[in-house]
C-alpha cells in the first residue's frame, strides 16, 4: 500500500538524509565541545561523549568506521522508510536519489576522516621532534609561541595536536603540558593587567572648601 506517491519519494529520502546527517554533525560538534573542554583543562575524558570523541580522532581507521557505521544506518534507515511508505518497487523506481545523497554522505564522512589523518600526522611530526630533542621543553615552547605569533592564522590542528599530545604520560607530553600551562597562566595574567589598565582611575580631589 503506497502512504506516498512515487514523485514524493525523492524529497522523502532527500530530507530525511539531511535530517540525520545534521544530527550526526550535531553530535559531533558536541563531542567535539566535550573533548575540547577535557583536553584543554588537563582532564581525562569525563563523558561518554568526550570518549567516543577520543576514540574518533585517535585513528585514521576510527574515523573511516565511524562513517562506514553511519553510511550502512542512513542506506537502511532510507530502505525502511521508502518501504513503509511506499513500497519496494516504488524505492527501486527512486535508486538514483539514494546513491547521490549516499555519494554526498561518502564525501562528508572522508572529509572527517581525512581531518583525523591531518592530525595523526601533525602528532606523529610533534612526537618525532620533541621525542628526539634534548630540550624538549624548549622545543615545545618554541612551537607553542610560533602559534601564539601567528594569532587567529596559526593553524588550530597544531594547537588540537598539541593538547592532545599533553595528555600523554610520558616525557614529551610531559614536556608539553608544562609549557601549555605556563603559557596559559602567562596569558592570563596578562589579560587581568589589561584589564587592570582599563579600569577608570578614581581621583582623589581632597576635602571641598565651602565657603
Amino acid at each position: 500500500m503506497q502512504l506516498i506517491p512515487y514523485s514524493t519519494l525523492p524529497l522523502v529520502i532527500i530530507v530525511h538524509a539531511l535530517f540525520l546527517q545534521g544530527v550526526w554533525l550535531f553530535l559531533g560538534r558536541r563531542a567535539r565541545d566535550r573533548y575540547l573542554s577535557d583536553i584543554m583543562h588537563f582532564r581525562v575524558s569525563s563523558s561518554f561523549m568526550s570518549r567516543y570523541y577520543d576514540w574518533r580522532v585517535t585513528r585514521f581507521v576510527n574515523a573511516l568506521i565511524e562513517g562506514i557505521v553511519f553510511l550502512v544506518i542512513l542506506l537502511g534507515s532510507i530502505i525502511l522508510l521508502s518501504v513503509s511508505l511506499s513500497d519496494f518497487a516504488t524505492f527501486v523506481d527512486a535508486t538514483l536519489y539514494v546513491l547521490f545523497v549516499m555519494f554526498l554522505s561518502f564525501l562528508s564522512s572522508m572529509q572527517m576522516a581525512w581531518r583525523v589523518k591531518e592530525i595523526n600526522e601533525r602528532e606523529s611530526r610533534i612526537v618525532s621532534g620533541i621525542g628526539i630533542s634534548t630540550d624538549k621543553v624548549g622545543l615545545a615552547r618554541e612551537m607553542v609561541e610560533n602559534l601564539m605569533i601567528q594569532g587567529s592564522m596559526g593553524d588550530g590542528r597544531v594547537w588540537f595536536a598539541l593538547y592532545r599530545l599533553a595528555q600523554r604520560p610520558n616525557q614529551v607530553g610531559w614536556a608539553i603540558r608544562d609549557v601549555l600551562i605556563e603559557k596559559g597562566r602567562e596569558m592570563r595574567e596578562m589579560q587581568q593587567y589589561s584589564m587592570d589598565e582599563r579600569e577608570p582611575a578614581v581621583s582623589d580631589k581632597g576635602p571641598g572648601i565651602e565657603s
